[in-house]
C-alpha cells in the first residue's frame, strides 16, 4: 500500500493531521512496519545531527527523544497510561512544529513547514521503537513498584 494510501486509511484529514495521539501507534501491523521505515528514514535524516543516530546518543543540547513516554509505560493504570501517552503526543506534536527557543537561543527549529504531519508522526513511532535507555533516577514510581 502506498505511504498516500495508508495516510488516508487512517483518516488523516487535512487539519486533523496534528491532532494527538500519534495516529500510527494503533495502525494495522503493515501499515505500522511502512511508517517505521519511513520514520527510521526521516529521523536519519531530520534528526540524528542533534538527538544521535538511532535516537541512542543525543547531543548535550537536545534530549534522548526515547524517554518521552518512559514514564507512561510504567503505569499500571491503563487509563491514566493513556491520558499520559496523549500528554507526550501533545507535546511531540507542539514541540516539532513550534521547534524549541529558551531566552532567545534556537535550540531546535520548527519543522511545521519542513516536515509533513504523516512523517513527523512517523519519526515518533520509530523513536518509540528503540530500545529504552536505562532511568537516570528512581522515581516515586518506581518506588511503588519496588524497582
Amino acid at each position: 500500500m502506498s505511504l498516500l494510501l495508508a495516510v488516508g486509511a487512517l483518516g488523516l484529514a487535512h487539519g486533523q493531521e496534528w491532532s494527538a495521539p500519534n495516529p500510527y501507534r494503533t495502525a494495522p501491523e503493515a501499515q505500522r512496519a511502512a511508517m517505521l521505515t519511513q520514520g527510521q528514514t526521516a529521523y536519519a535524516q531530520h534528526c540524528a545531527r542533534c538527538h544521535g543516530a538511532a535516537a541512542r546518543q543525543p547531543s548535550a543540547e537536545a534530549p534522548d527523544l526515547r524517554r518521552l513516554n518512559s514514564f507512561c509505560l510504567k503505569l499500571q493504570d491503563g487509563r491514566l497510561a493513556q491520558r499520559c501517552q496523549q500528554d507526550v503526543d501533545a507535546y511531540y506534536s507542539q514541540s516539532v512544529q513550534e521547534g524549541k527557543v529558551r531566552a532567545g537561543v534556537i535550540h531546535m527549529p520548527a519543522w511545521r513547514d519542513t516536515l509533513a504531519p504523516a512523517t513527523a508522526w512517523a519519526i515518533q513511532l520509530f523513536v518509540e521503537a528503540q530500545p529504552k535507555p536505562q532511568p537516570r533516577i528512581s522515581t516515586s514510581v518506581d518506588a511503588a513498584q519496588g524497582h
